[in-house]
């Protein structure tokens, strides 16, 4: 490793404050190699996203809201565990080391590290002449028996989702970046009002991991995941994993008066289930447990919907109103 790579490791990832210290580290960034203590009655839990410039965000964007963003979807993963989030590793490789870059980027991981108490652990940089690149791996803590896995999804089961749905996958219109969804999805105007644009601003660079929400309910839900490539695809994982199907309610999709504003309501509809990057959780909860999955989500101000039910079977339908299905032309967002 060369001076200038030793520079840049000490002056933004070390003296920055992102390698705090906790109870479980016995040796965090600035050797080979993290040493961490795992409590007994945990196990360890890890994920890892990678991020790639003009794919994963526009190249002007702040690199505050990059760094944000590419911690905030790993701790989406964590949650998805309901795990505990520990510290997390980077890999960065740059086309150039600009220091204001990198202070505006190393600024807008601690935020979010300190509030779930996750500190930088180790990682690399590395020079290259293409795009940057972002690898982060989060590392987690879980109870053997409460970690929330995609297999345990009942028939009977309701099926909820925190937060709004289809908020991403606007915001990448909002932004200029390009959709899979295609031309048809699109924005009613091309000039948003600026609260709108804000807001979609937020969503897509400021996602807000449900971790709380995890570690509250953990014990009273029967599967769960992050949807980070559309409902449908991401509930899809879910009733693959369980063997079950599942009936989709859309008048209970839940979206913003943003989202609402700024696409048709067909387009609203497609975000949701196809769009992708909203990283809100979706699970299932026995019927028994419903009333009180939504009061604990009520009592830490975290708000949840009810939109469908877990059935016998593999098929995965969207009903209306009237109890119809309906068929769509969409797919969820691949990555290759």
């Amino acid at each position: 490793m060369s001076a200038s790579e030793f520079e840049i490791i000490q002056r933004y990832f070390v003296d920055s404050g992102l390698g705090f210290p906790r109870s479980e580290l016995e040796l965090g960034i600035g050797d080979d190699g993290a040493l961490l203590r795992i409590p007994e009655d945990k196990v360890l839990t890890m994920s890892m996203d990678v991020l790639l410039e003009t794919v994963h965000f526009s190249s002007a964007a702040d690199a505050s809201l990059i760094a944000n963003r590419a911690l905030a979807v790993n701790l989406s993963d964590m949650a998805a565990m309901a795990a505990q989030p520990l510290c997390f590793t980077m890999g960065l490789v740059l086309a150039d080391s600009s220091q204001q870059w990198l202070k505006s980027f190393s600024a807008g991981l601690l935020p979010l590290a300190r509030e779930f108490n996750c500190p930088l652990v180790g990682g690399d940089t590395s020079r290259g002449s293409g795009l940057l690149n972002i690898s982060i791996q989060v590392h987690g803590l879980c109870d053997p028996d409460r970690a929330s896995l995609r297999s345990g999804a009942k028939a009977n089961d309701r099926i909820y989702v925190s937060g709004k749905l289809g908020d991403g996958a606007i915001a990448l219109l909002s932004l200029g970046l390009k959709s899979h969804l295609g031309e048809a999805f699109a924005l009613r105007n091309r000039d948003l009002p600026e609260t709108c644009r804000q807001y979609f601003d937020d969503a897509y660079y400021r996602p807000q991991p449900r971790v709380r929400l995890a570690q509250a309910i953990k014990h009273l839900i029967n599967s769960n995941i992050d949807i980070s490539d559309g409902l449908l695809g991401d509930l899809g994982h879910i009733c693959r994993a369980s063997k079950v199907g599942a009936n989709v309610f859309l008048p209970q999709l839940p979206f913003s008066d943003s989202a609402k504003c700024c696409v048709e309501a067909d387009n609203l509809v497609k975000a949701a289930l196809f769009g992708g990057d909203d990283y809100e959780l979706c699970f299932t909860v026995a019927e028994q447990h419903c009333a009180e999955v939504e009061s604990i989500a009520a009592g830490i101000g975290e708000e949840i919907s009810c939109i469908g039910e877990i059935v016998e079977g593999e098929k995965l339908s969207c009903l209306d109103h009237d109890g119809r299905e309906q068929k769509f032309d969409g797919h969820a967002y691949m990555h290759y």
